[in-house]
């Protein structure tokens, strides 16, 4: 229960002096956030769906590309440009399929699983 409480003081004193910040809105703050999952998460989740190859190799690499390219464009700021999911999306895009091109899936449990629920969806869907 402290610690609960210590964090909730803790997240107050962090969002009052980000309030004190003219240049710091809440509606950028968000749209930061959400390009921050989006260029580490977005790209591995849609590859993962859809593609027997990838591997945690590629995963891996590819969330920190998209993490870091963000971080960089943003602090370049070139966000005034082009919003830093794109970069950072595309980024973590190329990395996972280059990556899981040099190291190939050679789990099979997963390539099973993979095919068992590609065709389960393709049933349900006729």
């Amino acid at each position: 229960m402290l610690a609960g409480r210590l964090c909730v003081l803790l997240i107050s004193i962090i969002a009052t002096f980000l309030a004190f910040n003219p240049n710091s809105t809440v509606l950028g703050l968000v749209a930061y956030a959400w390009a921050g999952f989006g260029a580490a998460f977005g790209p591995l989740v849609l590859i993962s769906l859809f593609s027997r190859k990838a591997t945690w190799h590629g995963a891996l690499a590819g969330m920190l590309t998209g993490t870091v390219v963000l971080v960089v464009w943003q602090y370049l700021g070139l966000g005034k440009y082009m919003y830093e999911i794109v970069p950072g999306f595309l980024s973590n895009f190329l990395v996972v399929f280059i990556m899981s091109y040099f190291f190939k899936q050679e789990n099979q449990e997963i390539l099973t699983q993979f095919d068992d629920m590609k065709q389960i969806v393709k049933d349900k869907s006729l």
